[in-house]
């Protein structure tokens, strides 16, 4: 990869979140990984994702970013409040949004972010997404969120549909992460989606204590010990 881009001395220096999925497993292959994560809204997963793409980009891995909740203005302005500026790595080329919201909700378009006009159809999204990695190696995609796909899409054909798709991305030597909201779907669902995926991690909050901690804890990863521990999810 080539050199990432130079901060400048007043910027602040980037945080850092905490544990990333690496220091989570005893071993294993940590590329070419299809995740998914699970827990009710609030729990920390869309930052957990945007920590993901932001720690691939530090490392060297470019990321491809597809919204379906939110326009990607607001993902872009997230990752901002926690010193992951993406600017540069959008002008460059080694960061892509790929907006499924603005264009459904006849919102203007969000800056140089790609459009897909539909969320009903994931063959669209495929072939967008498909393009944009024929010009990226070893990159990192987050989906937020898999529900909004499965309830605009056909729940019978969905899981086929999602399975090709993890498998044409792991493939190609990229990992993918897609975001399932608890509370939204039937524990059939959920147990469908965990069982096509590489990995799963659990989120969910502590409200015991007087400030709610949020957790997280990978519950399994193919060919990886895991100790299924809870986690103190945090941004530092």
């Amino acid at each position: 990869m080539g050199e990432q881009p130079s901060s400048g001395s007043n910027e602040r220096k980037p945080a850092i979140a905490k544990p990333m999925i690496g220091d989570m497993v005893t071993f294993g292959q940590l590329t070419q990984v299809s995740y998914m994560l699970v827990g009710p809204l609030g729990s920390g997963k869309t930052t957990y994702a945007e920590a993901f793409i932001a720690d691939g980009l530090r490392l060297g891995f470019p990321g491809v970013f597809i919204t379906t909740d939110v326009s990607p203005r607001v993902i872009r302005n997230d990752m901002s409040r926690h010193g992951w500026t993406v600017d540069e790595y959008e002008d460059s080329g080694k960061l892509v949004f790929i907006d499924g919201y603005s264009e459904r909700m006849g919102a203007a378009k969000s800056g140089s972010a790609l459009s897909l006009a539909k969320v009903d159809d994931i063959s669209e999204l495929g072939i967008v997404l498909s393009d944009v990695l024929l010009n990226l190696v070893v990159a990192r995609v987050v989906i937020d969120s898999l529900s909004t796909l499965i309830l605009h899409s056909n729940a019978e054909t969905m899981p086929r549909a999602v399975q090709r798709l993890s498998g044409r991305v792991t493939q190609s030597s990229h990992s993918i992460m897609y975001v399932l909201e608890e509370g939204v779907h039937d524990e059939k669902t959920y147990a469908t989606f965990s069982y096509l995926a590489d990995a799963v991690l659990r989120f969910k909050v502590d409200d015991s204590k007087e400030e709610p901690i949020h957790k997280v804890r990978m519950e399994r990863m193919r060919g990886t010990e895991t100790s299924r521990t809870w986690h103190d999810f945090v941004i530092e």
